[in-house]
């Protein structure tokens, strides 16, 4: 049975962050919903709009196996609205654990959320107000990506694809996303999670 996942798409989202994450996880076979935080469609960070599958209000933690954040001028925001704190409270919180998944200045979300744990390894976007939230709760690496127990994050936009292939090993299994990767054409192929 497919894994649903839903990403969380709020106005000022880095476009690469959100829109590699749900074509790698379509290609795999996942049930990917865009959850929109405010209007719709949403504005990303560059100016393109995504239309959202769903208002973010509209989603059951209980249906899903994941959650994906994207970076961006979004996080900032994400990083204060209580329902997205909540779901990603629900999220962590349930039995068995859910996925979470976040990339470049999202991770301060989840510090915001209270949903890293101490010790556990994180990575960010260098910026200094993002890597200060994500330190103090966690354990701050300067990996491209970083695969913890229930828990992927990416550094930045670059590492889009890595993050989007780490994610969909948790999601479909090493097996599957080794040959997207090879349909893909993706170099080093031994190297998964390496940006």
């Amino acid at each position: 049975m497919s894994k649903k996942v839903f990403i969380v798409m709020s106005e000022g989202f880095e476009e690469i962050e959100l829109i590699t994450p749900a074509d790698v996880l379509r290609r795999l076979g996942v049930n990917l919903t865009l959850a929109g935080v405010g209007g719709d469609p949403v504005r990303g960070a560059h100016g393109l709009y995504l239309r959202a599958d769903m208002p973010l209000e509209a989603v059951n933690p209980d249906e899903y196996d994941a959650v994906i954040v994207p970076g961006g001028p979004a996080a900032w925001e994400l990083s204060k609205n209580p329902h997205v704190l909540q779901l990603l409270r629900d999220m962590r919180s349930a039995h068995p654990r859910k996925l979470i998944a976040a990339i470049c200045a999202a991770p301060m979300v989840l510090a915001a959320a209270g949903v890293l744990e101490s010790g556990q390894k994180v990575t960010c976007y260098p910026a200094p107000d993002v890597m200060k939230a994500v330190d103090a709760v966690a354990t701050l690496q300067q990996d491209a990506v970083v695969r913890e127990a229930y828990l992927v994050t990416g550094m930045g936009p670059a590492c889009a694809l890595d993050f989007s292939y780490a994610v969909g090993v948790e999601l479909a299994g090493e097996q599957k996303v080794m040959q997207l990767r090879r349909d893909m054409c993706a170099p080093n192929l031994p190297q998964l999670g390496a940006c």
